[in-house]
């Protein structure tokens, strides 16, 4: 096991952007301190053969200018704000609008677009980083001094993220990761060949901005994913809710919780899996609908529709306007933690 570090160009603001290299016998990972974006994760095929499963892109300027937020960190709040605004204990709170009328992934300078401080961590059969920055009150119109702290820790074949975050008053924090899965190995096909398991019989119908409208069951829907389910039979149906997202997934999906491994995503062809465990009541599932926008992610290969999914472990989505009785309230008392982990094997 090994950690490496080299410098990575320089940002906008004049910031030193470093990459980490945490290595082990099973799998090889990228992190940078800019956004604690997850940059590479390299496991093998059935044939052994070290690829990246994540989608990339080559520069801090192409992070900066272009990422639709590819491996970020998302906070304070992950995903959309109805209206850019949310009441809490009385009081109503104006956010930045950065998507149309709504506040996404909280807001113009959120956390993916800030350089975090890193330190080395290290067991005797782990190794990793803790990634920690601060916001202060009112930023983006989020109340609160916030401290957060991300772990990133590699053990064998699996990378777990613990987040912890502490306010000196009430607030709303919302974490994620949005790192963009395709198991196929250096972006060799898109995700339509995998196939998705999700233990889930809910999930939350959306409006035409993306917005958390219904909890419906998944009963006799296109959004049945009980079973493993080839991507593409779901992302070529006429179901309203896959077109209104631009023919795909955006959605929250209410986890069962009723086995460890909550979603499970093979890629037959080259016999890599992914599962996922985590402590969140749901997840928001995005099949990549416009990264076709996107442009190259190397000089080989252009980004296209349906390149990457992500699994976006988190809280109700909106969740203090849809679900106020199911938000998680962080205070001076009560901290926000979450855990997810990503476990990486060959079939």
């Amino acid at each position: 096991m090994e950690i490496t570090i080299k410098s990575w160009g320089v940002s906008k603001k004049n910031e030193k952007i470093l990459m980490y290299t945490l290595k082990n016998k099973f799998m090889e990972i990228e992190i940078i301190n800019y956004g604690g974006v997850l940059r590479r994760i390299s496991t093998p095929n059935k044939e052994g053969i070290l690829e990246n499963v994540v989608l990339n892109l080559p520069s801090i300027k192409d992070y900066e200018e272009r990422s639709p937020y590819f491996g970020s960190l998302i906070g304070r709040n992950a995903g959309r704000i109805s209206n850019g605004t949310f009441s809490l204990n009385g009081e109503t709170y104006t956010l930045a609008k950065n998507n149309g009328n709504n506040n996404l992934h909280g807001g113009i300078d959120n956390f993916g677009h800030k350089v975090w401080n890193v330190e080395e961590i290290k067991g005797e059969d782990f190794i990793g980083l803790k990634l920690s920055l601060e916001s202060p009150h009112m930023e983006e119109g989020f109340p609160g001094n916030v401290k957060v702290e991300v772990k990133y820790i590699l053990k064998g074949n699996e990378l777990s993220l613990e987040y912890y975050g502490t306010s000196d008053r009430p607030t709303y924090l919302n974490l994620t990761n949005h790192t963009y899965f395709n198991l196929s190995g250096d972006f060799k096909r898109d995700i339509t060949d995998e196939y998705l398991q999700l233990d889930c019989d809910e999930f939350i119908a959306v409006d035409e901005a993306t917005l958390p409208v219904e909890i419906k069951s998944v009963t006799n829907t296109a959004f049945d994913f009980r079973n493993s389910t080839l991507l593409k039979d779901f992302l070529y149906s006429d179901d309203e809710q896959i077109k209104i997202v631009n023919q795909g997934l955006d959605h929250p999906f209410i986890l069962r919780h009723s086995r460890e491994n909550v979603i499970s995503l093979e890629d037959k062809i080259s016999g890599r899996t992914l599962e996922v465990v985590t402590n969140q009541p749901a997840v928001v599932i995005y099949t990549g609908n416009y990264l076709h926008e996107i442009g190259k992610l190397n000089e080989e290969i252009e980004c296209k529709k349906h390149m990457g999914i992500c699994f976006e472990t988190q809280n109700y989505a909106d969740a203090l306007r849809f679900l106020p009785d199911k938000a998680f309230i962080t205070t001076p008392d009560s901290p926000y933690i979450q855990k997810t982990k990503f476990i990486f094997n060959i079939k």
